[in-house]
């Protein structure tokens, strides 16, 4: 073999090798594209992801069942330390907003799905429609993936707040903020 032909051997093998990664990059470049394209995270101003989840009961809900009213959407889950210090102040909360204006959803992530937090609602005597989420489908829908996190949507379904991590929902302001986002209607 001559020294020219190996050479010619080796340009061709360096140039499939640069085809082969460069086919690798785009590929790659196209899962990363398509997978962020998927998972937005969704901010103050964005419309509220469309969902439909079961309540405890059994009973299927969805999103636009409450379309007029501001609605609470809070993600949590029972294996969570700030998410169960939480729920009491989520309990006490709800009645004092709870009617035609306002809706409080407490979407879990618990992969135990309801035997795990009807137990968890009735130990702690707490009063929040709970939906399952036990595939975190719907949470990651929204770009969560922390908890406890929570969206404020107004009416038309756009988010006003976004609150990550836990927070005192029976705060006055705190209050005051839910009570000026439903008198927005």
């Amino acid at each position: 073999m001559s020294d020219q032909t190996a050479k010619g051997g080796k340009k061709q093998l360096i140039f499939l090798f640069s085809l082969f990664l460069l086919a690798v990059l785009v590929v790659a470049g196209i899962v990363v594209k398509s997978r962020s394209a998927q998972h937005k995270i969704i901010m103050t101003g964005d419309r509220a992801p469309e969902f439909r989840l079961q309540d405890l009961d059994g009973r299927y809900f969805s999103l636009s069942d409450f379309r007029g009213k501001v609605v609470m959407v809070h993600f949590w889950a029972t294996w969570c330390p700030p998410c169960v210090e939480e729920m009491p102040l989520l309990s006490k909360l709800y009645p004092e907003l709870a009617g035609n204006d306002f809706e409080m959803l407490a979407v879990s992530v618990d992969e135990g799905g309801e035997k795990a937090v009807r137990k968890f609602m009735q130990q702690n005597n707490l009063q929040v429609p709970v939906l399952l989420n036990p595939d975190q489908s719907i949470a990651h829908l929204y770009g969560t993936y922390k908890y406890p996190e929570t969206y404020i949507m107004d009416s038309q379904g756009v988010v006003r707040y976004k609150v990550i991590g836990p927070l005192n929902w029976t705060d006055p302001e705190t209050v005051q903020m839910l009570k000026s986002v439903i008198a927005m209607k």
